[in-house]
């Protein structure tokens, strides 16, 4: 029961509906002493010829009028803890999702999905299920039970009682060894659950990979290794559950033997009458109930338990890139000043980032290169503020440090375009209008038109309203990489920060966009990585960078002048698009192609 004690601070919340159960249920519990007794007094009158078919009739009348009754007010109190539990869970699962939503790329890279899955669906239904369930069977088996034991007590005999209850004791000593073996048996489920998720969940999303190495038997192998070993987990679990109600069953049929022969020498001795023996013995029955109940509720808090600890170890993940306080003003200048003196992923020793020092003025056109590894996307994630940067190092957004801005203000300043693409089940229009929902469908075509998609979207059956698959899959590269670009167009930020945005492009669907974005958003401050150099061309200024560091610097024409890295790529690039050139020069520079 320590889950309860963890989570108080949730339950104080709805202390009202949980007292509200808890009054009524006592109130079940002592309309449900009513039908015993008063069949007590039935058998009474039987053995002294006193009863009558009125007596018969008022007797019936009021076991029926109890049962009605307790059937209304169970409906009561359950509703409410229930609905109280529900609640609990409901909150507990939006603290959940933002926690999820304000940890790091960086926590993501060491926890898998399937993990962060079982821990979002089971452990928060047993949590659920300890503050309900096992709630309502702990105040159920507490109440009922001792108003059982007071009616036992009062009613009938006390010393018939203690004897009855001298097996119990043994109860709880069996079901604290059962609960540390539940305990240890119930997280090794869990984690095995875990595994198994994330096994599926790779199998599935990379089924065509799977199918095109010709690895199914293998992945099948794998699953099966898995499943056995949550199966095995899963037994484990099931046959310490199984335990509990044999072991209570037992002591209980050790009380009820005791008890008759007690009870029927307390009879011979006049002590007490059959009656009142046959209302211990039916309340006697009723402790049954409780007892059960007991044993099940202490394996609900057990797996209660087990869960909340995992869930609290992603509670207290620390956020490593912590949010400022200050907004950006109005009409703040989309100037950027890069000052990154070195930085290194956690855990990694090599220096990822080193030495880069950059200043972009408003309007700027930037462009960023680099043999792969050589930390380009780093930058651009580091300007987002997706890992944490420390002095002496530091961004500044017209004058404004990053790190002392709210996520909002920062990420209401920038507009990414990532080098991988996502996109969200929806709509085309849905998935472009991402960051500007009441945006207008003729400004959603007009970004899809500037991204070179229009023509492509338009001649799909259901237009902009084409559902897409999980994660876009019913489209091309090209055409999720150009979604995503009129996405962050859409959203009219003045900095762009555009990662590699043209890899999945032919070379005619890049040209057009090139130039769109030249001439409809030369206002914008525009971050450009690329691989692919004659994009860069028209760049302001150009960084070279090679294993975290600035390799070279300068304008286009200063860079191939240089003939270092820079120009022998270039020339290369350009021989090959010469060779490959059509007539892109007579395309206009709002039209389209299919790519």
């Amino acid at each position: 029961m320590i889950i309860l004690w963890k989570l108080r601070g949730y339950i104080r919340l709805y202390a009202r509906q949980y007292l509200v159960a808890f009054l009524v249920l006592q109130i079940v519990a002592l309309l449900n002493l009513v039908p015993s007794w008063l069949i007590g007094r039935i058998v009474d009158s039987i053995n002294t010829g006193k009863l009558t078919a009125q007596t018969l009739g008022l007797y019936l009348l009021g076991i029926t009028s109890a049962a009605i009754a307790m059937y209304g007010l169970r409906y009561v109190w359950q509703s409410r803890l229930y609905g109280a539990s529900i609640a609990i869970t409901r909150l507990l699962r939006r603290e959940l999702f933002d926690k999820f939503a304000a940890l790091s790329p960086a926590f993501y890279s060491r926890r898998s999905t399937g993990d962060l899955m079982a821990h979002a669906t089971n452990d928060l239904n047993a949590v659920e299920e300890a503050t309900g369930m096992g709630i309502m069977t702990l105040v159920d088996s507490f109440i009922a039970g001792l108003t059982v034991i007071c009616g036992m007590i009062f009613v009938v005999s006390g010393e018939l009682t203690a004897i009855a209850l001298l097996p119990f004791p043994l109860l709880v000593l069996i079901t604290k060894r059962y609960g540390i073996r539940l305990h240890r048996t119930f997280g090794q489920a869990q984690a095995a659950f875990s595994e198994l998720n994330e096994e599926t969940r790779e199998t599935v999303s990379g089924i065509r990979a799977v199918r095109s190495h010709g690895i199914g038997q293998r992945q099948e192998q794998r699953f099966n290794q898995t499943l056995d070993k949550t199966l095995n987990a899963n037994l484990a679990v099931a046959k310490v559950d199984a335990a509990f109600a044999p072991t209570i069953q037992l002591i209980y049929g050790l009380s009820f033997v005791i008890s008759l022969g007690y009870g029927a020498w307390l009879i011979n001795q006049g002590g007490i009458t059959v009656g009142l023996f046959t209302t211990f013995t039916l309340y006697l029955g009723q402790l049954l109930g409780p007892f059960l109940q007991f044993g099940w509720q202490f394996n609900v808090f057990q797996r209660g338990s087990t869960s909340w600890l995992r869930l609290e170890s992603l509670f207290s993940e620390n956020e490593d890139v912590k949010e400022g306080s200050h907004t950006l003003p109005e009409h703040t200048e989309a100037a950027l000043d890069i000052d990154i003196r070195e930085f290194a992923y956690h855990g990694m020793q090599r220096r990822a980032l080193e030495h880069i020092s950059l200043t972009v003025p408003e309007g700027g056109f930037i462009g960023i290169t680099g043999p792969t590894g050589s930390g380009k996307s780093t930058l651009l994630q580091l300007i987002l503020r997706q890992f944490p940067l420390h002095a002496p190092s530091s961004i500044q957004i017209g004058g404004y440090p990053t790190d002392s801005l709210t996520f909002e203000s920062l990420r209401g300043a920038i507009a990414w375009v990532p080098q991988k693409p996502f996109l969200f089940s929806g709509t085309i229009a849905d998935n472009i209008a991402l960051g500007n929902p009441n945006a207008s469908n003729a400004d959603i075509a007009h970004v899809a038109d500037m991204a070179g998609i229009k023509s492509e979207i338009m001649a799909m059956p259901a237009g902009f309203n084409t559902e897409l698959r999980e994660g876009g899959s019913n489209l091309s590269g090209g055409q999720r990489q150009r979604i995503t670009l009129a996405r962050a167009l859409l959203s009219d930020a003045p900095i762009l920060l555009l990662d590699d945005p043209f890899s999945a492009l032919d070379m005619k669907t890049e040209v057009i966009v090139r130039q769109n974005l030249k001439k409809y958003y030369a206002n914008k401050t525009v971050l450009l990585v690329t691989q692919r150099l004659p994009n860069l061309i028209d760049a302001d200024h150009i960084l070279v960078l090679n294993e975290g560091q600035i390799l070279e610097r300068g304008s286009h024409h200063e860079l191939v002048a240089n003939q270092s890295w820079y120009a022998q790529v270039y020339q290369r690039q350009s021989q090959l698009d010469h060779m490959q050139k059509t007539t892109l020069t007579t395309q206009p520079v709002t039209g389209e192609c299919n790519a």
